[in-house]
């Protein structure tokens, strides 16, 4: 059943629209804006809209399909590749430089809207033709901020965010209060499902297994998951981590130092289609965050595939699992011990958390799915356009 915002607005949608998603790193690496824009774009071609995704060279595509939707990659200069005069002026410039090659397309195809992920990219409505009908949506997923933002945004038209926590962040910067679409879950390819991976890794299927999937930045937390693996020693509890970055090195060496490095395995990022076979293999997903996420795509895909999961109590994480306790366990970001009690609430469990797994993955289908949030997002876009005709 859709929410009476997106209801309204059912008939008109069936108009189709010729919407473009702009973002330099969309065809180039993984995260979570890039998963939001791909699945937004081909949730939005089943709704019959024609799209466009807007990306820099590179060779990131997900599987699409038959759906008919417009891949264009142009040229730029890589951030690393900029004047150092700090990371966000490196980024402007990674941008920049990608819509000179970029524009000429954009204008040519007329679009209804473009929707942007980044402040980085607000100066797009000034590189239109002044007698251009596009109009522009920013669908925030963080706080990349900078100095001169503000005065950009004021040719942005509509504005949306991806969690209650994210449309505060924004309000408070920008003046301007989203609405809320919130990110959402393939619920098809993130299901339950058996998994061989516990064998494929060699792990005893009486190991209590904790996954993570995501970057290896210091923000995520997971030096705190480490250190709450010391109070554990002597239970039979394993954690996964997979993904790559800049602290990969580090937390090998915690885990050594702490001498619970054979209970930590360290795997390399895994695509989206093979995801849910290790989040089948887990029995809880843990997400330690320690600085404000504005929702958490990785936990809420762990929760579709039936899985309880432990995670931080801050940003919109709480928006995600929810603060009942049905569908995991919230901690207090830094606290090992916190951590360290939640696994063994789990572990203490009859069905070791099957049960909340479950409800995980009923809260995901009742409100985070694609679907949810392309509606939603078409309704904030139809809400502007009979507003301003």
């Amino acid at each position: 059943m859709l929410p009476p915002a997106e209801k309204g607005h059912e008939k008109e949608q069936e108009q189709g629209m010729k919407i473009g998603l702009i973002d330099v790193t969309v065809t180039m690496s993984f995260g979570g804006i890039q998963t939001a824009v791909w699945e937004l774009a081909k949730t939005l071609a089943d709704l019959g809209h024609e799209i466009h995704v807007f990306g820099g060279t590179g060779d990131i595509r997900p599987e699409l399909g038959k759906r008919c939707i417009g891949v264009h990659t142009f040229p730029f200069i890589p951030r690393d590749k900029a004047p150092d005069l700090g990371r966000r002026f490196q980024r402007i410039v990674e941008r920049a430089s990608f819509a000179r090659h970029a524009r000429k397309k954009v204008i040519e195809l007329d679009l209804d809207w473009i929707v942007l992920t980044k402040p980085f990219d607000f100066f797009w409505p000034r590189l239109l033709t002044a007698d251009s009908k596009t109009k522009f949506c920013y669908m925030s997923g963080g706080t990349s901020f900078f100095r001169g933002d503000r005065y950009l945004s004021k040719k942005i038209d509509v504005w949306v965010a991806c969690s209650q926590f994210n449309a505060w962040q924004i309000q408070h910067h920008f003046k301007h209060f989203p609405q809320v679409i919130f990110n959402g879950v393939d619920i098809e390819k993130f299901s339950p499902r058996e998994s061989a991976v516990r064998q494929t890794l060699n792990i005893s299927p009486n190991t209590f297994l904790l996954v993570f999937a995501g970057r290896l930045v210091g923000l995520k937390g997971l030096h705190i998951a480490i250190k709450a693996l010391q109070e554990l020693k002597d239970a039979p509890v394993s954690l996964l981590i997979m993904g790559g970055g800049e602290e990969e090195q580090r937390l090998k060496s915690l885990a050594a130092e702490s001498g619970v490095g054979h209970k930590v395995v360290f795997h390399p990022a895994v695509s989206h289609d093979v995801l849910p076979d290790y989040y089948a293999a887990a029995d809880a997903g843990i997400f330690p965050s320690i600085a404000d996420e504005a929702f958490g795509i990785s936990i809420a895909e762990a929760m579709a595939c039936a899985r309880p999961v432990i995670a931080s109590y801050i940003g919109g994480i709480p928006e995600v699992v929810g603060n009942e306790g049905t569908a995991g366990i919230l901690v207090t970001p830094g606290d090992p011990q916190a951590i360290t009690a939640a696994v063994e609430q789990l572990m203490a469990l009859p069905d070791r958390g099957r049960g909340k797994g479950e409800n995980a993955r009923k809260r995901i289908q009742t409100l985070y799915t694609w679907h949810h949030s392309a509606t939603r997002l078409l309704a904030a876009l139809y809400h502007d356009k009979n507003r301003l005709s």
